[in-house]
């Protein structure tokens, strides 16, 4: 049976991978104008994909799991 502190840890060392990715990407976009637009790509399809996933498996668990989230609490913008 699934944890919370098991989740957050999950969740945790995603954020870390995502921000090493963040970097990364900084990194390749500075070497040359070829990788923006590779770069870009690359984070299109994996937004795509992981908010394709969610909207997915929400509706095959009649469970929004975006439906509580504040995207003005978060700050994003």
């Amino acid at each position: 049976m699934a944890d919370l502190n098991e989740l957050r840890a999950k969740v945790d060392g995603i954020a870390k991978e995502l921000r090493e990715a963040v970097d990364m990407t900084l990194e390749l976009r500075a070497q040359s104008p070829q990788h923006k637009g590779d770069a870009i790509k690359v984070w299109e399809d994996f937004l795509a994909g992981f908010f394709g996933y969610i909207k997915q498996r929400s509706k095959e668990a009649k469970d929004n799991l975006l439906a509580g989230v504040s995207w003005t609490r978060m700050k994003l913008f």
